[in-house]
């Protein structure tokens, strides 16, 4: 089979390991992103589309049009909610299609993009906000499969046409998997060799984070809570913002312990965890209870975000704690997480909906 993974941007590398697994389960994959992402992961096939992306200009366009996605905060809603752009919101939506429509169409010929037989929208996002690509799609026979993990569904909502075109809903977001009954639950790929081994250096304790949007994060509270255990005992806190994916790896492993997130809600963790747990970094999250029922065998250390000073506390005192954290993740994430697995996971999937024959 043909399959072929469709984003805005590799902003976590997850993505090639979602091709990486087709491709050694004997099919062809590709992935075609619209613009390159700032922490460099490598790129396959990337369109360099304008008007998307995290620049300053556009962020200020979108709050100036009042865009769908700007009117929920960053920490999500848990309210079912569709994308419903405003008048100017969808004129300029208009425009940038104009623009797109010739660009697409060449990489279309170029590397025959509409001739694949599984399409899969990473945020649940086609290349035109009116579906108009992804109705095509449907009507020539082709399966589409939406994989959400993000803000996409908190924040902006579904995109109607793409959510009514799509067979296969999947998310790796336990909130989503909780509240959206037609969503199923995959584990994100990952691949434990891609990281360094942990390495702590430094006299002092060094506790690491690595937001990419601070207030999904709760970044403020860990901030106050590494700077006011820092007045007690010897930590410091690395704070991993703004750098390619090369040098945060390098950064992360020279700690002894990093927090993913304190937020309210139900974030749970993400690629940041995968990272420093393959490492073997002692690793702090937030987790409900039904997350902690969901993964009971989970190597984290948990915390909210009125207690995280404690936790850390107990965390720099005890070594052999710190340790014994450390220790578990490596095979957790082998288990749960390895790019290999989740492939045979996916392939699963579409062997149970008739798309691929058993082997």
């Amino acid at each position: 089979m043909r399959i072929l993974h469709l984003s805005p941007q590799n902003y976590t590398g997850v993505l090639n390991m979602f091709v990486r697994g087709h491709i050694e389960l004997g099919h062809e994959s590709r992935l075609v992103t619209f613009y390159r992402a700032k922490n460099l992961y490598p790129e396959d096939i990337c369109l360099n589309l304008p008007f998307v992306g995290p620049m300053e200009w556009l962020w200020k366009v979108k709050r100036l049009v009042k865009a769908g996605s700007m009117n929920v905060p960053f920490t999500g809603t848990t309210e079912r909610i569709f994308w419903k752009p405003r008048p100017l919101e969808r004129a300029l939506l208009g425009l940038r299609n104009a623009v797109w429509s010739p660009r697409i169409d060449r990489a279309a010929r170029e590397y025959d993009l509409w001739d694949f037989d599984i399409y899969h929208l990473e945020g649940g996002m086609s290349f035109f906000r009116d579906g108009r690509d992804v109705r095509k799609l449907k009507e020539a026979g082709k399966k589409i499969v939406s994989y959400y993990h993000g803000l996409d569904l908190r924040m902006r909502g579904a995109i109607r046409p793409v959510w009514d075109a799509t067979d296969l809903h999947l998310t790796c977001e336990f909130d989503l998997f909780q509240r959206y009954p037609e969503v199923g639950y995959l584990f994100l790929p990952y691949d434990p060799d891609g990281v360094p081994l942990a390495r702590p250096m430094g006299e002092k304790v060094r506790i690491c984070h690595a937001p990419r949007i601070r207030a999904v994060k709760g970044t403020e509270a860990i901030i106050s809570a590494v700077e006011s255990l820092a007045k007690e005992l010897p930590v410091e806190l690395v704070l991993i913002e703004n750098m390619s994916h090369v040098q945060a790896l390098e950064l992360k492993s020279t700690c002894h312990i990093a927090v993913d997130q304190v937020a309210t809600g139900d974030m749970g963790y993400g690629v940041n965890s995968l990272e420093t747990l393959s490492m073997g970094i002692a690793t702090v999250t937030n987790l409900s209870e039904a997350y902690q029922e969901f993964i009971p065998e989970h190597p984290f250390a948990l915390t909210g975000s009125t207690n995280l000073k404690q936790v850390l506390r107990e965390l720099v005192l005890d070594t052999d704690l710190r340790k014994k954290y450390a220790s578990a993740g490596p095979g957790w994430i082998r288990k749960r997480h390895h790019w290999l697995s989740v492939a045979r996971e996916i392939h699963r999937l579409y062997r149970e909906l008739g798309w691929e024959k058993d082997v």
